[in-house]
This record gives C-alpha cells, sequence and structure tokens, in this order.
C-alpha cells in the first residue's frame, strides 16, 4: 500500500510538472488583460512563447517574443531573455521583473520618437532614440541605476515648419550620481547647437534637472542664434548657461 501511494504521488507530481512546461502562453496573458496587456496571434508556452502583437496601456510595443528562466522564480522574481521587432525598429535583452523593480540587462534598442510614450516624448517630435545599457533599474516607474548611453539622432520640431536640432547623447552614470538622484551627461553629436551638460533624475521627489551650456555653431541659422539670446549674455566662448527642471 505504501509503494501504492509512492506512486500515486510521483503520477500527480509529473502531471503538474507537464502542465507547467506545457502551459500555453495565451493562458496566461489572458490573465494579464486587468493590468493592461493584450496580445494577438500568441504560440507557445509560458516558458518560451510569441506573440505577433503584444500592447501594454493602449501601448503597441511591437512583436515579442521570449525566453523566461526557471531558476529565478523561487525567489519570486521573472526573469526573461526578451526580444521586441517592429517595422520601424526593435528592443532586445535580459529583463528582471519584482514586485516594484525592473532591471534591463546587455540591453539595446532602436526606435523611432514618435514610438515613445507621451509622458516619455510629447507629440510633435521626430526622430530615432538609439539605446545601449549593460544594466538599467526602474524602482517604482523611476530610474535609479543605469550603466550606458541614449542617441537622439536627427531630433527634429515640433512647429508648424519643423526643424531640425541635431544629434545627441546622454552618457550615465556620470559623476555626481549618488543612491538618491541618478546624474547623465549630455553631449551634441552633431547638428546647428553645440551642449554640454547633465541630466539630473532625483528618485525622492520624482524631479529632473536639466542644466550646462549651449551655443550655436558657425553653420546655424540665424534664427538659432536669436533664439538663444533669452538666455541672457553669453561667455567669452559665446556659450551661454541654460537650465530646465520639472518633476514628473
Amino acid at each position: 500500500m505504501k509503494r501504492l501511494w509512492i506512486l500515486v504521488a510521483l503520477g500527480i507530481l509529473s502531471y503538474l510538472v507537464f502542465a507547467l512546461v506545457t502551459l500555453p502562453a495565451s493562458v496566461v496573458i489572458s490573465r494579464l488583460e486587468p493590468y493592461g496587456v493584450r496580445a494577438a496571434g500568441v504560440s507557445g508556452t509560458a516558458w518560451n512563447g510569441s506573440a505577433q502583437v503584444f500592447q501594454v496601456a493602449g501601448i503597441n510595443v511591437g512583436q515579442l517574443s521570449w525566453d523566461l528562466h526557471v531558476v529565478p522564480l523561487f525567489t519570486l522574481k521573472a526573469v526573461a531573455d526578451v526580444d521586441v521587432r517592429r517595422v520601424d525598429g526593435f528592443a532586445r535583452g535580459v529583463v528582471s521583473a519584482g514586485k516594484t523593480r525592473l532591471e534591463l540587462t546587455d540591453f539595446s534598442a532602436s526606435l523611432p520618437v514618435a514610438a515613445l510614450p507621451p509622458q516619455v516624448a510629447p507629440g510633435g517630435w521626430t526622430g530615432v532614440v538609439n539605446a545601449r545599457f549593460a544594466s538599467l533599474v526602474v524602482e517604482n516607474d523611476w530610474p535609479t541605476s543605469a550603466d550606458g548611453m541614449i542617441d537622439l539622432a536627427d531630433l527634429t520640431g515640433p512647429a508648424r515648419r519643423p526643424v531640425n536640432i541635431g544629434s545627441y547623447q546622454v552618457r550615465f552614470p556620470e559623476k555626481g550620481t549618488t543612491t538618491d538622484t541618478l546624474v547623465g551627461a549630455i553631449n551634441d553629436t552633431g547638428g546647428p547647437i553645440q551642449i554640454n551638460g547633465t541630466i539630473q533624475l532625483k528618485a525622492a521627489d520624482r524631479s529632473y534637472l536639466l542644466d550646462g551650456l549651449v551655443a550655436t555653431k558657425p553653420n546655424a541659422p540665424a534664427d538659432f542664434a536669436r533664439t538663444l539670446e533669452f538666455l541672457g549674455p553669453p561667455d567669452a566662448q559665446g556659450r551661454r548657461q541654460f537650465s530646465l527642471s520639472g518633476t514628473m
């Protein structure tokens, strides 16, 4: 009788393991709909699957595929290799998600500015965002740690007659970064404007501070120079101090 119960227990355990391993991805994603996650063309399993269309909070992410790591689940953390493909870009890397913490590792992406959420990039701007991060940590929807860079290429607009204002790079971390404040260095990489500055992201009050020095390059349109005059008189090198702050 004891041997029989052992065989029954092993049979039940084997069934549960088989059910988990073969759990359809569509079943899992359907449980996420109350959280604003929707998908179509779902195939594969919860561990290794894909969706032809994947949306979060009404924003079209693109075609998504994933490979879920098993071991981190025992620490109540989801870790997966994620690959997003779009007609106009891509994003890929290792995503680690906890209750209030999201970490991206070996992450790279290229997307048009118009594809970013409106709270990140207001409407009317065009250009391309290229990102490369060895690691990026977001806690409670706020970046707290970063090792990498963001390139903004051919940033244009917004205006009735859009104007290209150039290309820029933000590199993290910059000197001055603390446990509460993430600091990135900002520099121009092409275009009519020269910028050297920093951006500070403070977690305590979810505030940002963008400041530095700006000047027009010799080939810049006259309108650019006139626009910068409101910042005050230039220094000996023709640069003007600028500062922009707020909360999100």
